[in-house]
């Protein structure tokens, strides 16, 4: 039998931060008592992540916003991907995604996304903003359970590059839990970018610093790269609906829509069919998933043309009749790929932001894989991602193959439900391909389920892909509902309860009523708080 896991939860009347470690959410909570906004607030989170949270993000990755402004009634997604190296060639192209190292990495857009949303949304000063995350890197942050068995898990790796030993291991073992991570390096790094603006990142000193470290370990980064700042881009909002609900989520190259497609699916079933909890229920998501996926793998879509495009067809509900009808005659499903993405397993992070006005900032940003390239910008403190095992690297069609400057595939969805004209939840999760399916769960529970913010983030999860393999915490799910799925032809692989793998999402609900609460939930699959100040 499992042991159930406390959720953290918080409630306040000022606002709400939801993030994947308590550090980073008390620096947001610093930020909104100063009298900053919500984007002060999850720009302060989101760079303090990369300290306390280092295995899945940091200033050498790349971070993709939602944002809705309450006041303006508006909203966008800020498109901070990263950009592929400008010295590559198509006709050198490797014949396999490159993992490890240096040549591993695409050109850092984190400190752009996180410096132009800032610049042009913040109320408070970049130094005010950046001092908890110096603070935390100078300072020390606790080694929680799981990054521990990070290092451990990556060790063999991690212990190649010197500055990675120095201070991620003692006595060449890596850090204990409960231990703490010195990060002097980055610290300096963060304070340099706090005195000179972010773009010194891309221009200035630390740009010159990785440019010189990309030279002497063959790294594919260049001068050109750096000067050639990624900056981030205002994209238009998918919207669509759920019953009652608003829905706003995230545009290519994200995937908001698939799970638009899904919440498509599941609003032709009526809710009380829609319990995961019950075979029926498991079945019919487990279905929805896997069309979802298989479509956009199948029909993928370059952001910039997204808008002219006939791929516009997979939001729309007569499209999601179809696959209604499908789910309702077949059960036994044989789709064949015709178009493979390229592996997205990656480690993810995500923050969710609410200040009192009702301004909401979600933000999803990562290093890709577990600790990126497993490379550490030498005097620096930043791990390199390895965006570069994002991309297509055979089928020159694809609209994400690798090319100079290109955009890496990415399965980012952030999602904010309204409600007659009204933020009521902000969502987000990491989790590559799992974030849509786990999002849809959540909230599948909340409006069909009538399950509190709480409930419905920590309930048990599974995930379908789109060629038929079904993940699932299956202890905390009843045998009928396990072989509902193993008949419903899915080749089901059983993860641990309240599993790393399947998601991990901050919430954020916002008060509808004059003198109700803000609540925040942290997902307990991993180390998350929220907390909002009074």
């Amino acid at each position: 039998m499992y042991e159930a896991k406390p959720v953290m939860e918080g409630t306040a009347s000022g606002g709400m931060v939801s993030t994947a470690s308590s550090t980073a959410t008390k620096a947001g909570l610093e930020m909104l008592k100063k009298g900053g906004n919500a984007i002060d607030a999850a720009v302060a989170a989101a760079f303090c992540l990369g300290v306390s949270e280092p295995q899945a993000s940091g200033i050498g990755g790349q971070s993709m916003a939602l944002v809705h402004m309450q006041k303006e009634k508006r909203s966008f997604a800020l498109d901070g991907s990263s950009r592929a190296p400008f010295v590559l060639s198509p006709h050198k192209n490797p014949s396999r995604p490159i993992k490890i190292g240096l040549q591993s990495s695409t050109v850092p857009s984190t400190p752009a996304a996180l410096g132009y949303l800032h610049e042009n949304y913040g109320a408070l000063s970049l130094t005010e903003v950046l001092e908890p995350a110096v603070r935390a890197a100078k300072d020390g942050v606790p080694v929680t359970g799981l990054i521990h068995r990070m290092i451990k898990k990556e060790a063999e790796q991690l212990r190649q590059d010197p500055l990675i030993l120095k201070n991620y291991f003692s006595k060449k073992k890596p850090l204990s839990e409960g231990s703490l991570l010195f990060q002097p390096e980055l610290a300096v790094t963060l304070e340099r970018i706090a005195e000179h603006g972010w773009r010194d990142f891309y221009n200035g000193g630390i740009s010159a610093a990785i440019v010189e470290d990309m030279k002497k370990r063959r790294g594919l980064i260049t001068e050109v790269d750096m000067h050639q700042i990624p900056m981030p881009v205002e994209r238009e909002v998918l919207e669509s609906t759920y019953r009652e609900y608003d829905v706003i989520t995230y545009p290519p190259p994200g995937a908001g829509r698939v799970l638009v497609q899904i919440l498509n699916t599941l609003e032709g079933f009526p809710p009380e069919k829609l319990n995961a909890d019950e075979p029926i229920g498991a079945v019919i998501q487990a279905l929805a998933f896997r069309f979802a996926l298989n479509y956009r793998q199948r029909m993928p879509v370059h952001p910039d043309h997204y808008l002219q495009s006939v791929n516009q067809i997979m939001v729309d509900k007569g499209y999601a009749e179809e696959i209604i009808k499908r789910i309702n005659d077949i059960y036994q499903l044989a789709l064949k790929d015709t178009f493979l993405p390229p592996p997205t397993s990656g480690e993810t992070t995500h923050l969710s932001v609410v200040d009192r006005e009702g301004n909401a900032v979600g933000i999803t940003q990562s290093i890709e894989l577990v600790f990126g390239s497993k490379r550490m910008a030498a005097g620096l403190g930043f791990f390199y991602n390895n965006y570069m095992s994002a991309f297509e690297y055979k089928n020159v069609t694809h609209p994400y193959y690798l090319l100079p400057g290109g955009r890496p595939w990415s399965s980012v969805a952030p999602v904010l439900l309204m409600k007659k004209g009204r933020p009521q939840y902000l969502l987000g999760s990491p989790g590559s391909s799992r974030i849509s399916t786990t999002l849809a769960q959540v909230i599948t529970r909340l409006v069909d389920q009538g399950q509190t913010l709480a409930q419905a983030i920590s309930a048990p999860r599974f995930h379908a892909s789109d060629t038929g393999e079904l993940m699932i915490e299956k202890e905390r799910f009843s045998r009928e509902v396990n072989s509902a799925l193993r008949l419903a032809s899915f080749q089901v692989t059983k993860r641990d309860p309240y599993s790393f793998y399947l998601g991990c999402v901050q919430g954020v609900q916002m008060p509808i009523k004059w003198r109700e609460s803000f609540h925040g939930v942290a997902d307990p699959r991993r180390d998350g708080t929220a907390e909002g100040p009074e």
